[in-house]
């Protein structure tokens, strides 16, 4: 079978795994921005942007109205240069995909030192002000105890304290450092943990996330780099929506056999496999601000280099 047959035989598989993932155009554009382009700070062709996400099956318009939405939200900047507009990363979305970074692409579950970080928020914060704290807050993983107690069991304390001036409440939250006292048990701050994080929820999608990507381990020598580039914007995607719901609880607090472990394996080899044929893509197809696409970082090279000392 010739090369093109291989490929082509493999669409109707990638359309299942697309169409099995709830795509939405604004969610997939900050993956995009996130995976590909925030490490080579360029600024991107709104037409090379409509052209990379077609084969997702979002229309031109779509993105369009998403990347415009995106800059209104202060995820992205945008700019002119004659009749050609592009998009970048805003001093907030860049941080922001910092900040997600850390926890994207450190596919080892992190030791724990004991240790809780509490946020205690002051009852009387504007709900407005409350709501976007609270946003980001989620976006970091941690688990809300009440409206004005959140908790997570891992957190630096650099992007702990820009997320906070950057919501512009540093003077209305108290940061606490907690743990158990010695000699009580764990067992009720594990069913508690659990449940503030719903934790049979993300197992189930960690499971989900398993079933859908492990079978393309086989595939990949099969895929041309334009596919190669879809199933890593996939990959990626689904495993940014679990991982960022994920609190990384201390193993001690994880069922046996957590799914977690196995999902952190699978998608540090599959993204490894699919890097070098999804670069070729990226910089045949996109056009930026300063010329050319920049070639992968070390940054990016790096990401899976095998630092998971599980990995198979």
């Amino acid at each position: 079978m010739s090369s093109r047959s291989r490929t082509t035989a493999l669409e109707p598989a990638l359309a299942r795994l697309r169409d099995s993932l709830d795509l939405r155009a604004n969610s997939l554009l900050i993956t995009v921005f996130g995976d590909a382009f925030a490490p080579r700070g360029q600024s991107i062709w709104l037409g090379s942007l409509i052209e990379l996400l077609a084969p997702f099956g979002i229309s031109g318009r779509l993105v369009r109205t998403s990347a415009f939405r995106l800059a209104a939200d202060d995820w992205f900047t945008a700019a002119r240069v004659g009749r050609r507009s592009y998009y970048g990363l805003s001093d907030a979305g860049q941080l922001r995909v910092q900040h997600a970074d850390q926890r994207i692409y450190d596919f080892n579950l992190a030791q724990w030192d004991g240790h809780w970080t509490l946020l205690l928020l002051d009852p009387g914060m504007r709900a407005s002000e409350r709501q976007r704290l609270q946003r980001e807050l989620l976006w970091q993983s941690f688990g809300r105890i009440s409206p004005h107690v959140f908790a997570h069991p891992h957190m630096h304390a650099q992007a702990l304290s820009e997320i906070i001036a950057a919501a512009g409440v540093a003077d209305q939250v108290a940061v606490l450092r907690a743990q158990s006292l010695p000699g009580e048990t764990e067992q009720p701050l594990v069913s508690i943990m659990h449940s503030v994080f719903d934790l049979a929820k993300v197992a189930l999608a960690w499971s989900q996330f398993i079933g859908r990507f492990s079978p393309w381990l086989a595939q990949v020598a099969q895929l041309d780099p334009a596919q190669a580039f879809i199933v890593r914007t996939l990959l990626i995607h689904a495993y940014r929506r679990v991982v960022l719901r994920d609190p990384n609880l201390p193993r001690a607090f994880l069922p046996d056999h957590w799914p977690g472990v196995r999902a952190r394996r699978l998608c540090e080899r599959l993204y490894g496999s699919l890097l070098g044929a999804s670069e070729n893509h990226l910089r045949a197809m996109v056009q930026t601000n300063s010329g050319p696409l920049r070639a992968a970082p070390r940054a990016m090279r790096r990401r899976s280099a095998g630092k998971n000392p599980d990995a198979p």
